[in-house]
């Protein structure tokens, strides 16, 4: 009996129904819309699908060279036959390609694995949260032990955020929504003047990212003002991401929430997210009523040449690997 990718995942995810439609893999991991999609890899026995490894396909761009390279992705081996190396084989065979291996928020069997096959680790950008519900932030926070105290915490906590909200929606903004396309030369030239390793955003990806698939993954919406500040988002509930942004100072991103906000809050999103990729946008973000999360974002690479040795970080942005597919 042969049993499909489609069997496999309907076993180890039988509550997303994403992984399991052919569509949206081949969609995921950039793939034809026939034939094999070379960013899924399969473990197979006796024609039963064991276990996959994913990889999506994206360039890179550090020190003005293009890399191709790969988000090591959605790891997973039927329990009847875990404990036998088959995640090690999977990694061990995506990691022939020529190609430099990426990894972002990986459990933490998958993050030792990759470590000893020989990731190493890259400081990044940090995530930045603003609770327009602060209860979908303290289940995070508060152990599950005392989860009982969340309703108390929640009546001492949400009133901060309630005048920080306030005070940035009555904020007169210029910023106006537009297409994604209507900011690309924008994100072009910002990445040209980054000299740190980033995921290069050009028309190929964007049109694969930003553009979406219906009833799985929506079309990014994008924000600009006259200054140059400029943002990429849209609804992924409970949260409400900013992809990718750009401010030049204070001012111009304090209206740039102000109408993200807004958007949130119809959207009945719980949580405003974004990236902060320095210091100073940390120190904006924090003064506009952000929360910081506990860890900077690290990205684990591995590449035959080590290529990363000068770099002190990874630029790092929502859309750049599958953190929110």
């Amino acid at each position: 009996m042969v049993r499909s990718h489609e069997e496999f995942s309907l076993k180890v995810w039988p509550g997303k129904k994403r992984r399991r439609v052919e569509s949206y893999n081949r969609w995921k991991f950039r793939g034809p819309k026939i034939c094999d999609v070379n960013g899924l890899l399969l473990a197979v026995e006796n024609k039963k699908v064991i276990g996959q490894l994913g990889f999506i396909p994206v360039k890179l761009r550090y020190k003005k060279k293009i890399y191709d390279a790969q988000w090591a992705c959605d790891l997973m081996v039927d329990p009847d036959y875990r404990k036998l190396g088959i995640g090690s084989r999977l990694f061990k065979e995506g990691m022939k390609r020529e190609a430099i291996s990426l990894g972002n928020n990986a459990s933490p069997r998958a993050d030792r694995l990759m470590l000893n096959m020989g990731f190493r680790p890259l400081q990044s950008g940090r995530l930045m949260f603003f609770p327009l519900d602060a209860r979908h932030l303290l289940k995070w926070v508060v152990p599950s032990k005392i989860d009982f105290t969340i309703p108390v915490l929640n009546k001492l906590i949400q009133p901060y955020f309630y005048i920080k909200k306030n005070l940035l929606k009555q904020k007169e903004t210029n910023i106006k929504i537009c297409a994604w396309e209507d900011v690309f030369d924008q994100i072009v030239q910002r990445q040209r003047e980054n000299n740190s390793p980033h995921i290069l955003h050009d028309m190929d990806f964007m049109n694969w990212r930003a553009t979406g698939l219906e009833n799985f993954s929506k079309r990014i919406d994008a924000a600009k003002n006259n200054d140059g500040s400029y943002a990429l988002h849209n609804v992924f509930l409970p949260y409400y991401n900013v992809y990718e942004w750009h401010c030049k100072d204070l001012t111009g991103l304090k209206s740039l929430i102000a109408l993200l906000l807004n958007l949130a809050i119809k959207n009945k999103a719980s949580t405003l997210q974004m990236v902060a990729n320095n210091n100073e946008e940390e120190k904006w973000l924090s003064s506009l009523g952000f929360i910081k999360s506990r860890n900077k974002e690290r990205i684990i690479n591995y590449s035959k040449d080590n290529i990363f040795t000068e770099a002190d970080k990874f630029y790092f942005t929502l859309y750049d690997t599958d953190l929110n597919l």
